[in-house]
């Protein structure tokens, strides 16, 4: 009499093989998300400042604002246990139409629902840039050199051990150094590119290698505060399609000391928005497709180690969270659903704050996007539980932790 299937041979390796996968792709599956907090800025907030939006009328909204729209977040950090300082973007998405906006890190304290609060979000204090100095070699739009959208878009920030600001711009792109007041240490620090320098179709300095609005959306730093990691939202010309440089750079001086790898992008159409560090070598990457609302279909944020590369210099990357499939058991958004989608077309705001929490946000691109019909987009302030534990830095995470 034979063997049961199950008992031969043949069955035992065949069982042992699915197991083995079955057991592969569980491990390789990203962890469940869980929103523990939420807050939310509406999208019509304002603060002091002259009048902003001259060349906008959109979804209802017409310039000039009375004030200076509260919008673009674009990078976080810590400012305390509490409270986080957000960067504001170039403002309404060029040059020429924003003119007329300041560009500003705003001090913001969510009051996250699901953690005993209202879900709103206090506007506490604010850094307004300027150049007193005249570190700038080209034209100002202002006499005042207070900057502008139309001199620079910020899109990524770090505070140095000094507590000063280092931010990515995608104008140049440059490396942009502020003392905690706002005002510019030296002059813009060009990116380098075997002899020449990466720039973008808005630098002044001469021919565009890298298309507009695709310079340093991300930028982080290692957890001593020494090495800046600015990251390219764009591929330079020459590089091999979908291939993001990750260079690295004194977080003293900003001297750039050459590229550290590419990130890949699972889609040569699709965008990064932020990174923010876990431990020396590992850090998050958000990376995005340009769609919004229903029609979104990749959000997700990544893992990667620095020092794990493949032949090509791409960097290792592992898939940490998917926006748009993250468990809200308690409905936390009020949207009568208990699964929750981060449907934003820009999500650039990722921070670490401890070994099973982040914190994510998205730029509202005010007054243009809707990606929750029918309004446009509210800035929208996630605390998000991940169940997958990351190795942090004793040093990474909410101050005094």
């Amino acid at each position: 009499m034979s063997k049961p299937f199950y008992q031969s041979w043949f069955g035992r390796l065949a069982i042992a093989l699915l197991s083995f996968f079955f057991a592969f792709k569980l491990s390789a599956a990203p962890s469940q998300t869980t929103l523990i907090g939420f807050a939310s800025l509406a999208a019509d907030s304002y603060a002091p400042g002259s009048d902003a939006g001259a060349k906008i009328s959109a979804n209802g909204r017409t310039g000039p604002f009375k004030g200076q729209p509260v919008q673009g977040f674009s990078a976080v950090q810590f400012a305390d246990r509490s409270s986080f300082w957000f960067l504001t973007d170039n403002g309404f998405g060029s040059k020429d139409n924003s003119a007329d906006f300041f560009p500003r890190l705003y001090r913001a304290a969510p009051n996250f629902r699901g953690q005993g609060g209202d879900g709103t979000v206090t506007i506490i204090s604010l850094v307004q840039f300027a150049d007193p100095d005249r570190k700038v070699p080209f034209k100002l739009t202002r006499s005042d050199r207070s900057l502008t959208g139309a001199d620079f878009d910020p899109e990524s920030f770090v505070i140095a051990k000094d507590r000063s600001f280092w931010i990515g711009d995608e104008f140049g792109p440059y490396l942009l150094h502020f003392d905690r007041d706002g005002k510019l240490l030296q002059s813009p620090i060009e990116t380098p590119n075997q002899g020449s320098f990466v720039r973008s179709p808005q630098n002044p300095s001469g021919a565009a290698n890298l298309a507009s609005s695709k310079g340093f959306e991300s930028m982080a730093m290692n957890p001593d505060r020494t090495i800046l990691y600015p990251m390219l939202e764009g591929t330079v010309k020459g590089d091999p399609e979908g291939f993001l440089r990750i260079y690295k750079a004194d977080a003293t001086t900003g001297k750039f000391q050459g590229m550290v790898g590419y990130y890949k992008l699972e889609d040569p159409n699709n965008a990064t928005g932020d990174i923010a560090v876990i431990n020396e070598n590992e850090y998050l990457v958000i990376e995005r497709d340009n769609k919004q609302g229903d029609e979104a279909q990749f959000k997700k944020i990544y893992k990667i180690n620095l020092t794990k590369q493949a032949q090509d210099r791409t960097i290792e990357k592992q898939e940490i969270v998917d926006l748009l499939n993250i468990q809200d058991p308690n409905d936390l958004n009020k949207d009568e659903n208990t699964r929750f989608r981060f449907p934003f077309q820009t999500i650039e705001d990722v921070l670490v704050i401890d070994a099973n929490t982040i914190l994510v946000a998205n730029d509202n691109n005010y007054p243009f996007s809707i990606a929750r019909p029918p309004g446009i987009d509210n800035t929208e302030i996630l605390l998000l539980k991940i169940s997958q534990s990351l190795n942090l830095d004793s040093r990474i995470g909410l101050p005094n932790r």
